[in-house]
C-alpha cells in the first residue's frame, strides 16, 4: 500500500494540472491561440532551460558505471527498432507512427526518475539517477528527433542527412541538455540573482507543459485513437518493463541499480513527447493520449513492479 500511494502521490499532482487546462479551455478562458503560443513557449524556451537545469545542478561528469549505461542503451535502443518494425506494419498514417514509437520507448525519467528511485533508496540512488541523465536525456532527444523527422506530416517533411543533422543540432531539448553537461562539467554557477528567476522559470516547464496538453486534449478524438492508445500504454507500462527488467535481473542488476532502471524502464511516457510531437509535424493529438493514459494507469503498474520486486527479494 506503501508503494502504491507513492505512486498516487507523483500522479496525482499532474492529473490536477491537466484537468484545469481542460476546463479553462472548456469554459472559453483561453483559446487556442493563446494554447498553440504557449505550446511553442514551452518547447522552445521553458522545457529546455528545465532540461539544462536539472542536468547543470545534478551532472558529476562520472560515467563510472559501464554496465548500467550500456544496459539502458541497448534496452532503450531495442525498443525503439522493435516498436519501429511493429509499427510500419500495423499503423497506416505516417504522423501516428512517430508518435506511436515515441510514446512507447521515451518514458518520464526526467520528472520520475529521482522521486522513483530515491523514494525507495533515498541518497543512494542519487548518483546513479543523475549519471544516467547525463546520457538518456540526450539520447532520448537524437531518437525523438530522428523519428519525429522521418515521419513528419508538415509541409516541409522531405529529409536529407544534411537537414536531419540540423534537426537535431538545433532541437531545442537537446541543448539543453548538451549545454546543462557542459555547465555542470565547468561547475558552472550563477550569482543569486540569475540562479533565482533561471530556477523559478525552469519550474514552471513541467506544469505549463501539463496545462497547455489538457488544454488541447480532445475526448472525442480519443475514440478514434482507442485502441492504438491502449497498445501504446500496455507496451510503455507491461510489456517493456516485463522484458526489460527480466534481463535486467538476469544480469545481476539489483537494489539501487534495479530501482534506477525501474524508473528508466517502468515510468509512462514523457511530456516532452507531446510537445515535441505536436512541433515536429506528428500526431499530437495521438501523443498526447498517450501520455495521458500512461500517466493515469502508471500508478498502479508501478505499485505492482515494486511490490513483486520486492517480494522476490530483488529489491
Amino acid at each position: 500500500m506503501t508503494n502504491f500511494l507513492f505512486s498516487f502521490n507523483v500522479v496525482a499532482p499532474l492529473f490536477v494540472l491537466m484537468a484545469v487546462g481542460y476546463f479553462i479551455r472548456q469554459i472559453r478562458f483561453v483559446s487556442d491561440d493563446f494554447l498553440a503560443q504557449m505550446n511553442r513557449f514551452v518547447f522552445k524556451f521553458l522545457l529546455p532551460l528545465m532540461v539544462f537545469q536539472e542536468i547543470r545542478l545534478s551532472y558529476k561528469g562520472d560515467f563510472s558505471n559501464l554496465k548500467l549505461i550500456l544496459t539502458s542503451l541497448a534496452g532503450i535502443t531495442a525498443v525503439i527498432l522493435i516498436s519501429a518494425i511493429i509499427i510500419k506494419l500495423t499503423i497506416k498514417r505516417k504522423g501516428q507512427r512517430g508518435s506511436m514509437i515515441q510514446g512507447i520507448y521515451r518514458s518520464n525519467f526526467l520528472i520520475y526518475g529521482l522521486p522513483v528511485a530515491t523514494g525507495m533508496y533515498g541518497n543512494e540512488a542519487i548518483a546513479p539517477i543523475t549519471m544516467l541523465m547525463g546520457i538518456m536525456i540526450p539520447f532520448y532527444n537524437v531518437a525523438a528527433v530522428i523519428i519525429l523527422s522521418l515521419h513528419s506530416e508538415s509541409e516541409n517533411s522531405g529529409l536529407s542527412t544534411k537537414k536531419l543533422l540540423k534537426e537535431i543540432a538545433t532541437n531545442p531539448l537537446l541543448l539543453g541538455s548538451v549545454f546543462g553537461m557542459l555547465g555542470g562539467a565547468i561547475h558552472l554557477e550563477f550569482p543569486h540573482s540569475v540562479e533565482l528567476p533561471v530556477g523559478q522559470l525552469a519550474a514552471t516547464a513541467s506544469p505549463l507543459a501539463l496545462f497547455v496538453m489538457g488544454g488541447e486534449f480532445r475526448f472525442r478524438s480519443m475514440r478514434n485513437n482507442i485502441y492504438k492508445v491502449i497498445a501504446a500504454t500496455v507496451s510503455r507500462l507491461i510489456i517493456i518493463p516485463v522484458i526489460i527488467l527480466f534481463v535486467c535481473i538476469r544480469l545481476g542488476f539489483r537494489n539501487v541499480e534495479l530501482s534506477v532502471l525501474i524508473s528508466l524502464f517502468a515510468t509512462p511516457t514523457a511530456i516532452a513527447s507531446y510537445i515535441m510531437a505536436k512541433n515536429m509535424g506528428n500526431d499530437g493529438e495521438l501523443s498526447g493520449q498517450i501520455v495521458v493514459l500512461t500517466t493515469l494507469f502508471s500508478c498502479v503498474s508501478i505499485f505492482f513492479i515494486v511490490y513483486f520486486m520486492r517480494s522476490w527479494g530483488y529489491l
